[in-house]
């Protein structure tokens, strides 16, 4: 469980407070309310806040604003992930977890490709599968369907039902909610300047 406990940042949020669980957790809001903000507060891009986030010790983030140079191929960014992450044989890692998931078709044309020359589609499909083939017990998304292609939104819902077997949990906040359909367990969040407020609750899965 992630716990937001009186979250305060500049005149953006106010007296924040929120649960969790390891399901799928929609944040939805009003454009500016502050949605990204606290994303980067929970996975601690921005500390510049009062009160506190607890039980986000172990999670990746991709949130909307990652920039990697587009002189350089899809096979580096995923190197580099790799590597920090003590990966070794990074190009056999990916493309058997590409190959494991069904999207070795799409993924392999994109690691010799210059980020660059991706469509924007291209490069959220790799960012999202390179983080999504990570060990975390959190994974945090901002708008992940944005700019997708109906290909890449299965590719994307299907990784996000692959975490939830797996007992992970997911923060995720996308204007674009047709695909959420696929998931009718999923924990719903109304942000306000000064509230969060959980909308729904999952259905038993029994």
């Amino acid at each position: 469980m992630i716990e937001v406990n009186q979250l305060t940042y500049k005149s953006i949020l106010t007296n924040i407070n929120g649960q969790f669980d390891l399901t799928l957790n929609h944040l939805k809001g009003d454009n500016g309310v502050g949605k990204t903000t606290l994303l980067d507060c929970i996975c601690r891009i921005n500390n510049k806040y009062s009160g506190s986030i607890t039980g986000n010790q172990q999670l990746v983030y991709l949130n909307q604003t990652l920039f990697f140079s587009h002189k350089l191929k899809g096979k580096d960014f995923v190197q580099f992930v790799y590597q920090l992450e003590g990966i070794k044989s990074a190009k056999q890692a990916f493309f058997q977890f590409a190959e494991e998931n069904g999207a070795l078709y799409d993924l392999e044309p994109l690691w010799n490709k210059k980020v660059g020359i991706l469509s924007g589609g291209e490069r959220k499909k790799l960012y999202f599968a390179t983080i999504c083939s990570l060990e975390r017990k959190w994974y945090v998304f901002d708008e992940p369907f944005a700019g997708v292609d109906e290909r890449g939104k299965h590719f994307i819902t299907a990784q996000l039902k692959r975490l939830l077997q797996q007992n992970k949990g997911i923060i995720l906040t996308p204007h674009e909610t047709e695909p959420l359909q696929a998931f009718p367990h999923m924990e719903t969040f109304q942000l306000k300047p000064n509230e969060l407020t959980k909308l729904s609750t999952p259905i038993s899965k029994a």
